[in-house]
């Protein structure tokens, strides 16, 4: 990728497009069961970005957008856990 403004800007949108998918997995309590597998999905899709958002050098021009890249995959990350975790009890 030539235009480091892009590749920003495609690591923030799939850290807010995996973010809404975790949301969308918060369930009421009886369905916690059936969503462990993609829940367990998405969390490692989160970490597989985060750990190569983390590798990447980006200039000082795109830390604004790295900031907002690692907001939404700590968040997504954080429901994902939450999830997780609700279900470990009650499954």
């Amino acid at each position: 990728m030539r235009n480091p403004q892009f590749a920003s800007l495609l690591f923030l949108a799939l850290a807010v497009i995996l973010f809404l998918f975790s949301l969308a997995l918060v369930p009421p309590v009886e369905l916690y069961c059936r969503l462990q597998r993609p829940a367990v999905l998405l969390l490692i899709l989160q970490v597989v970005l985060l750990s190569v958002r983390i590798s990447r050098r980006e200039p000082p021009a795109e830390r604004p957008l790295v900031i907002a890249s690692f907001v939404f995959i700590a968040l997504g990350v954080a429901f994902n856990s939450l999830l997780l975790l609700l279900a470990r009890g009650r499954c």
